[in-house]
């Protein structure tokens, strides 16, 4: 099978995730080459093509969805601008990778996920944390019962956004209604790799807290008001039996660990790293009753780090579903499902009243 041909939509030259994660992951990746980018203006679309070796580029991402030179179309924007990149995609029939959240709210994630479904195409949603070859490996020691009957997890899972200062391009995450804040990014990648380790969730409550009510943006001098959560705390009950209690925090010193810790009538294993933007953006070590265990080989070719690291291997893992004709990655229908639990965190934060799943 010819190489499966990527663009990227959101891929500016100097200031993007698609630069520090989603192009070195496809040079790395198997069978994937990338053959188009997007960018709003003319002088950053051209500047990006040059720089990544894209043969393409293009200013409305419409026109990049509808290529002939594209197979597969990366949406890295910002969460409010994915409906109608994802929508273009799939009429043009292009396979789909976009980053999480997928929409701004259940409602926009569940029409996607069925539009998704109806074309027909491969779809993988940006859950890169729960594709680390560390958290694939913990799942493993954990289906084949080596903690033995689960009892509990403690999770910490914070990252240095969400102080009480960003850039002017940022400022949007304080807006409830964009779906993209702290509950929604780095709570949707942290409850899905719980629920990767303990199974589904059954029922969950919560507390939230905005600790920074008034945010100046560093560029413009401005001071706007934060709407959304910067401090959140979840408890659970999980389909294994086990209870976990999870903190996503915002505001920490950019060296803050993130830690996993599973414990079984058998023995502990914790998942351990950190990153500035969050654990999904940087590599883990598993350790089993305080030991390193070794990773199994990842999917992805090796050669990456940061960011990209996880995100080579969603990538190495779509193109061997669309090579394949199977379907293992995360999909739209999972990040359906993801984007539901989320909204009933935040209805337990909102009502004080604990939230039983089906």
């Amino acid at each position: 099978m010819r190489e499966i041909r990527v663009g990227v939509v959101g891929a500016h030259p100097l200031r993007s995730w698609a630069r520090d994660s989603h192009i070195p992951a496809i040079a790395q990746a198997p069978g994937l080459t990338l053959s188009a980018v997007a960018t709003r203006g003319e002088d950053s679309a051209r500047s990006a093509a040059q720089a990544y070796g894209a043969a393409h580029w293009f200013t409305d991402a419409a026109a990049l969805c509808a290529s002939d030179a594209v197979d597969l179309v990366a949406v890295c924007v910002k969460v409010p601008e994915h409906d109608a990149v994802v929508r273009a995609a799939l009429a043009a029939g292009k396979h789909l990778y976009c980053e999480w959240p997928l929409g701004r709210s259940v409602e926009e994630a569940d029409a996607l996920a069925a539009a998704a479904e109806q074309a027909g195409v491969h779809h993988a949603v940006g859950l890169q944390g729960s594709a680390s070859p560390a958290v694939r490996r913990a799942r493993a020691l954990i289906g084949q019962g080596r903690l033995g009957r689960l009892l509990s997890a403690r999770v910490v899972s914070t990252t240095a956004g969400y102080a009480a200062q960003l850039p002017s391009a940022y400022a949007y995450l304080n807006d409830p209604s964009n779906g993209a804040n702290l509950t929604t990014i780095l709570g949707g990648h942290t409850l899905d790799l719980v629920e990767r380790l303990l199974g589904g969730a059954e029922a969950l409550a919560a507390l939230a807290a905005i600790q920074h009510p008034v945010v100046r943006l560093t560029d413009t001098g401005e001071v706007v008001a934060r709407t959304t959560p910067d401090q959140v705390f979840v408890t659970g009950r999980f389909a294994t039996g086990c209870i976990a209690s999870i903190e996503v925090g915002g505001d920490r010193p950019a060296d803050t660990p993130f830690t996993c810790e599973v414990i079984g009538t058998e023995g502990m294993l914790r998942l351990l790293g950190g990153h500035p933007h969050g654990f999904q953006a940087g590599e883990l070590a598993l350790e089993v009753d305080g030991v390193a265990e070794p990773l199994d080989a990842p999917v992805a070719v090796g050669g990456l780090g940061g960011a990209a690291a996880n995100v080579g291997e969603v990538y190495a893992m779509l193109a061997r579903d669309i090579g394949d004709g199977v379907r293992t990655v995360a999909d739209f229908a999972h990040a359906a499902r993801l984007t539901r639990r989320i909204a009933a965190v935040t209805r337990a934060a909102q009502t004080g009243v604990r939230q039983t799943l089906v």
